[in-house]
């Protein structure tokens, strides 16, 4: 099913993704693939009459298992309430410019050329890894939900790059986010300090070579 998914149909008039996945599923992609399990597990089964039914169904099973479900949404506004604070705002405002020459030095390597540089997943868990972000509570295999956690939703997921590029805003959060899920029993500010301090001795000089090379 999750092979399946991926299967896009080619017309003549289609136009190509902006974002090719490998192994990964796009979200319009993952709401395919939780269509085809409600209806294989509850509408062909005789359970329900319909798809629509089988989705409600579906539904209705994953929230009983509420603690995952409702994981990345609980944790997302936790975040925001406690990152949108005139502390975290300090601190950032205090490495703002540094922060701006980090996001620049170390964005583009997958752009086209001459487009605007933005910063990719892989950009960025760069910067993290670099910086010595990952710990025992927060592993290098949650970078990628630290990204996601600092992206705005778009309407145009498929054909636009921007979807899955960070703007410097989205870079902000998502340096908000890594020092969020690191869950350090202290105040959110007081993880967000030394982390861009480890961001800045660690990337800037790197990203500098980079664009000079």
């Amino acid at each position: 099913m999750f092979i399946a998914a991926r299967v896009r149909e080619k017309t003549p008039g289609m136009r190509p993704l902006a974002v090719k996945a490998s192994d990964t599923l796009l979200r319009f992609q993952f709401l395919e693939l939780l269509l085809r399990v409600a209806v294989a597990r509850f509408a062909k089964t005789g359970e329900v009459p319909n798809a629509s039914a089988a989705v409600d169904k579906l539904f209705d099973k994953l929230l009983s298992s509420s603690e995952v479900v409702e994981r990345g949404n609980k944790e997302l506004q936790n975040f925001l309430a406690l990152y949108h604070t005139e502390s975290c705002d300090a601190v950032l405002k205090n490495h703002e410019s540094l922060l701006r020459s980090i996001y620049g030095c170390n964005s583009g390597r997958f752009d086209a050329p001459g487009g605007e540089r933005q910063m990719s997943a892989k950009e960025f868990e760069d910067v993290l890894a670099d910086a010595g972000a990952f710990t025992e509570s927060f592993p290098q295999r949650e970078a990628m939900y630290a990204f996601a956690m600092g992206m705005q939703l778009y309407p145009d997921e498929l054909f636009d790059v921007t979807s899955s590029k960070m703007s410097f805003l989205e870079f902000l959060h998502g340096l908000g986010a890594a020092a969020y899920l690191r869950r350090e029993n202290v105040p959110l500010a007081a993880t967000l300090e030394p982390l861009l301090k480890r961001v800045a001795g660690s990337r800037l000089l790197t990203g500098m070579l980079r664009m000079l090379a």
